[in-house]
């Protein structure tokens, strides 16, 4: 917990000016002591996929549990989506053109729209045209990913 508050020391420090009007520079022992405890904290580094693990897990995972997946994949790695941009796509904002999907984000953090396209290498298209035949005819909204369990969208 000290190694927290310490690394939060200066964000910490910000906040107790605005919005409760202390000034901690007052208090040297106790900038002393945060500052002590927090010698050796590493933040925790995200684990990044390498190409040929994303190529092995396109090809080689089974498609009845992992194809929602694999189109996540391909769409996140291909656009640099967020997830939130992944959980607004909607099945309008892809237009399928035969050798290759045009990938529209409207809503993006930056309030900039941006477009991308993905080709097809390997399977790529196949298991994107694979999932989206999956999908129920009678489903009222737009949204591109649904749950997905056994091969069946629902």
């Amino acid at each position: 917990m000290f190694k927290y508050a310490a690394r939060m020391f200066c964000w910490h420090t910000s906040c107790l000016i605005i919005y409760d009007n202390i000034d901690i520079s007052k208090f040297p022992k106790l900038i002393a002591f945060l500052k002590r405890t927090g010698d050796g904290y590493q933040a925790k580094k995200s684990k990044i996929l390498t190409k040929s693990e994303i190529d092995r897990f396109l090809s080689s995972a089974d498609d009845n549990e992992f194809l929602m997946i694999k189109v996540e994949l391909i769409l996140g790695i291909a656009g640099a989506c967020r997830t939130d941009e992944l959980v607004n796509l909607t099945i309008d904002d892809i237009q399928d053109v035969g050798s290759s999907l045009i990938v529209k984000i409207p809503n993006t953090k930056t309030k900039i729209p941006r477009i991308f396209v993905v080709t097809d290498v390997g399977n790529m298209l196949e298991l994107f045209r694979k999932y989206l035949s999956l999908r129920p005819p009678h489903v009222k909204h737009k949204r591109l990913f649904l749950y997905y369990k056994a091969g069946k969208c629902t």
